[in-house]
């Protein structure tokens, strides 16, 4: 009895390792999870925190999802993973619509508007710029941008990697095709006028 409930113990802790042994991720491959679970995530619909204007989430509401779904159909390429002990870098390939061009276009626009007098004191800016801003952003047609990132890893007590790509900032401006650089570039400008 005893040497059967030994052989039911050590097949147990066998299967525990093997189990273990292939659920242990490399990094490359958590990344690639991490990006497989962006492209696919359903987005919430509530708006209100961007627009705080329960007009402009009525009106904008639709626009907005289309937005979004177009942020996720990002394509991407996993190319380098390097290891170091506990600590990891992969580098991705993203690729996908030009926002920071379509933000710049916006802005571009809103500020020759401004100039020429077709922005008076009785246009609803809000609702102005937010009208402009989603037709440029949702009318991008090809994935014309492209940028390779650096996904930072980090082994955990439990031996599973995790990454940093929901405070990754280069990521994410790669994700939004460029938005925070262009939003960066703007501003730049804007005080090199002042």
């Amino acid at each position: 009895m005893k040497k059967k409930t030994l052989l039911i113990v050590s097949m147990l802790v066998l299967v525990m390792f093997a189990l273990t042994a292939c659920g242990s991720k490399s990094p490359k491959s958590v990344v690639e999870d991490n990006l497989k679970q962006i492209k696919t995530e359903k987005t919430s619909s509530n708006v209100s925190k961007l627009f705080n204007d329960k007009t402009l989430e009525q009106k904008y509401g639709k626009e907005y999802d289309k937005f979004i779904k177009k942020v996720q159909d990002f394509d991407y390429e996993v190319k380098d993973e390097k290891v170091d002990g506990k600590k990891a870098t992969v580098k991705v390939e993203i690729k996908t619509y030009d926002f920071g061009a379509a933000y710049k276009t916006t802005y571009d626009t809103v500020v020759a508007d401004a100039k020429s007098g077709k922005i008076t004191a009785s246009t609803d800016i809000k609702d102005y710029v937010y009208n402009l801003m989603f037709q440029n952003l949702n009318s991008v047609k090809d994935k014309s941008y492209k940028k390779t990132v650096t996904i930072n890893c980090t082994k955990n007590d439990k031996g599973e990697w995790t990454t940093d790509i929901n405070n990754n900032v280069d990521f994410l401006d790669a994700m939004m095709g460029g938005m925070f650089t262009a939003i960066k570039s703007v501003q730049a400008g804007r005080q090199a006028a002042q």
